[in-house]
């Protein structure tokens, strides 16, 4: 997709809006993306948001479903398995922790998969927000507003859901939601809660024979013929969401708020090789099953004091994923190509744990003042304590086999134990930040302010068994302070046109890596001049954005268009060096640039037809490699698309007096990018194809009563959206893909009271 193609779609889509003669005006949003609440075109940062109407006429349910809506927002999956491997990043900002994920105010794992349900609004901040969101911010923010019970009103609904899934079954899912007082103008609550099931596409067949390399022959597979297991990975999830409205006093409320989900998983939904293929040839069929459940409790005490008003939150935040993958394919190669002893396939199953508990709270003021100055003043304080574990890996029989290959009592893998490891990391971080602003008179203003960080990680590992090269273990800690500053200055051009420019600074925060075993990888570690106890931690590392932008409200504010150009220079880069022997660790290393813009139209050309489209551009590549082997000055950073195009158009009509329907149609193209896993050298990174999807849907609804009949992923495009490291290592030749859904076609009905 070239730019001229853009430009053509842009000039035809203005025309058609100015030759509009009825227009209709826009529904103005307002966010709380500045800890404040003002309307996105009074804001001055380039950010998306997303109406709960939004998400309901768009079909909107999972983190894919709204993430090609927004430009510049990229999807891949950086980590190992399923659960905790995603790893948005915005403007070309990638890897682990660098954009924030937030439900309400608090912030959780950004690999977190929440469902959109009944949620108030998504909001999508572009741009580093170490001031006010801190670390983990370094790229921008993703948050996820939940509704607020009603004191005076009931309101609820209830959906269900059916679907046909090309090369799958049928999907099932419902929802419902009750808002009401408890105690009128006291007390209100309001309750969700959510099931569903999802259809596998994945089909397990037996692999009968496989090529031995060391001998150069056919050799037949052992393991039981089992034939042919359908749609292996099949998944059920299920959430439920209570939220209070308490009102203590007339100027004092108390918001609580309990959040859980849930997420059953039969097997991995990786396609083998390419995107299209839903055949997995395995030599025993072993199952892949993962779960996935969290929990978000929070309490929000907001004190109006006419002058301002103070927020403060505390919420607690858990998380545990388990899941496991077949890693005797892997094993097979390994002993047959690398150690040269090719015995028979045996059975073998790899499981991973991650284990999350977080603790936070923020305090903060935000003032309502008559006068040319306001501000915003906080502290924030979180303890993350994280557990990765490996629970112990066996391969039965694999000794023997390998002592009776060799004929003599080598132990090659004693205990048949492949790898075993448990790694706690405690982080720990206080910050103070506040942000001032001045209105130097009725059209320009400007605003200062920053954050204040002390951070303290504490890591240890302890692993054994044949992968680790032995029993092994360590400490470590990393801790630093610092200061991340945001200026900003906005001129109100006309009643209509807001134009602004800033500055400000984002970081990461530091770590502790896993452990890399010098028997294994200690040739490799003084190659690059490195000791095992050299790459043990890393610090945070930190960037400069510079930004300019528009927002404005054209043809009677029945047209909005927003504009921003920017540039990123990030330094001392966390880089993660991948080892041949199978490990890995990151470093500080390197230096990096972003540039690009964004540009979102909307419109109401007249009271039947709302028109949207939204176009990023990123380029991203390294400027200085650091020393980081296989990565080359010019390399594009990986996992990021240098286009993104979404838009979509909804044409609405009456049937009667009592019913009204609309119909709609969703399109996104997102860019080609490199993979970011299994390959240390730059050279021979994967490039991940561009692709294009098309939702189509029509509504019918009165007053109580809804039916829609959807069409999603119409064209079936198959798409890769990132290579998966897979649990443990990828088996040559034989690259997961994490992949979208095929077309799904289907009917939901939702009944309103």
């Amino acid at each position: 997709m070239k730019i001229s193609k853009f430009r053509f779609l842009l000039i035809t889509l203005i025309a058609f809006f100015v030759g509009s003669v009825n227009s209709a005006e826009l529904e103005e949003i307002v966010v709380t993306a500045t800890k404040r609440a003002s309307t996105v075109q009074e804001v001055g940062m380039s950010l998306t948001a997303l109406t709960s109407q939004d998400l309901e006429d768009g079909g909107v349910e999972e983190l894919l479903d709204f993430a090609v809506k927004i430009p510049n927002l990229g999807m891949a999956y950086e980590a190992d398995g399923r659960f905790d491997s995603n790893s948005p990043s915005i403007r070309g900002v990638f890897g682990l922790n660098t954009t924030g994920f937030y439900i309400d105010d608090t912030q959780v794992t950004a690999s977190l998969l929440p469902r959109v349900v009944d949620l108030e609004r998504i909001e999508v901040l572009r741009g580093p927000q170490g001031s006010l969101y801190g670390a983990r911010s370094m790229g921008g923010t993703i948050r996820l507003i939940t509704k607020r019970p009603s004191l005076t009103e009931s309101s609820g609904s209830i959906k269900v859901s059916t679907a046909s899934v090309k090369d799958g079954d049928m999907n099932h899912s419902f929802d419902a939601s009750y808002s009401f007082p408890v105690i009128e103008d006291k007390f209100g609550l309001h309750l969700s809660g959510y099931w569903g099931k999802n259809s596998g596409v994945q089909d397990r067949v037996f692999q009968s024979t496989y090529n031995e390399v060391t001998r150069g022959i056919v050799r037949p597979t052992i393991g039981p013929d089992f034939g042919e297991n359908d749609d292996v990975d099949e998944e059920t999830y299920w959430g439920l969401q209570i939220t209070g409205n308490v009102k203590l006093t007339d100027n004092l409320t108390f918001i609580p708020k309990v959040m859980m989900q849930e997420i059953d998983a039969d097997g991995l939904p990786f396609a083998d090789v390419d995107p299209d293929n839903t055949t997995q040839l395995r030599f025993f069929d072993t199952e892949e099953p993962g779960t996935d459940e969290w929990t978000v409790l929070s309490g929000t005490f907001e004190w109006d004091l006419g002058h301002g008003k103070v927020v403060s939150v505390t919420s607690y935040y858990d998380r545990e994923t388990d899941e496991s993958e077949e890693e005797h394919t892997f094993l097979n190669f390994l002993y047959d190509a690398v150690i040269g002893i090719p015995i028979d396939a045996l059975e073998s199953q790899l499981s991973t744990t991650q284990d999350y508990e977080s603790f936070s709270h923020e305090t903060r003021y935000s003032s309502a003042f008559d006068g040319r100055w306001q501000f915003t003043a906080g502290v924030y304080y979180q303890d993350l304590e994280a557990v990765r574990g490996y629970p112990p890996a066996l391969q039965p029989g694999v000794n023997d086999a390998l002592n009776a290959f060799i004929g003599a009592p080598a132990n090659i893998v004693p205990g048949d134990l492949i790898f075993v490891t448990n790694a706690p990391t405690d982080t720990k971080e206080f910050a103070v930040f506040g942000e001032i602003t001045f209105d130097i008179n009725d059209q320009l203003s400007v605003t200062a302010g920053g954050r204040y960080y002390d951070t303290e990680v504490d890591g240890s590992q302890v692993s054994d068994g044949f992968a680790n090269g032995g029993p092994s273990s360590f400490d470590a800690s990393q801790d630093e302070s610092g200061f991340n500053p945001r200026a900003v200055l906005e001129y109100q051009a006309s009643e209509d046109v807001n134009l602004y420019a800033s500055a400000s600074k984002g970081f990461r925060i530091g770590g502790v890596n896993g452990n890399v075993p010098l028997g294994l990888c200690g040739a490799e570690l003084d190659a690059l001049g490195l000791s095992p106890s050299n790459a043990t931690v890393f610090d945070s590392d930190e960037l400069w954005s510079y930004e300019i932008g528009v927002k404005s409200n054209l043809f009677n504010n029945s047209v909005t268009l927003n504009a921003a150009a920017f540039f990123i220079d990030w330094t001392d880069i966390q880089q993660i060096n991948r080892l041949a022997c199978g490990f890995q660790f990151t470093d500080n290393a390197g230096e990096a640039e972003s540039k690009g813009f964004e540009l979102e139209l909307n419109a109401a050309p007249n009271e039947n037809l709302v028109l949207s489209l939204g176009i990023g551009y990123t380029s991203a590549e390294i400027t200085d490699t650091g020393g980081v082997a296989g990565v080359s000055k010019g390399d594009e950073i990986q996992g990021v698309p240098e286009w993104t195009v979404n838009g979509s158009a909804s044409y609405f009509f009456d049937l009667n007096d009592a019913w009204r329907g609309f119909v709609r149609a969703d399109f996104n193209h997102y860019g080609e990018s490199f993979s970011a896993n299994n390959e240390a050298s730059a050279a021979n990174q994967r490039k991940r194809d561009s692709w294009e999807a098309l939702n189509l849907r029509a509504v019918f609804m009165n007053e109580k009563y809804e039916l829609t009949v959807f069409a999603d992923n119409v064209t079936d495009e198959r798409a890769n959206l990132a290579d998966n490291r897979s649990i443990a290592a990828e088996t040559p030749g034989r690259q997961r893909l994490v992949t979208n859904r095929p077309r799904t076609i289907g009917l939901e009905g939702r009944i309103r009271f």
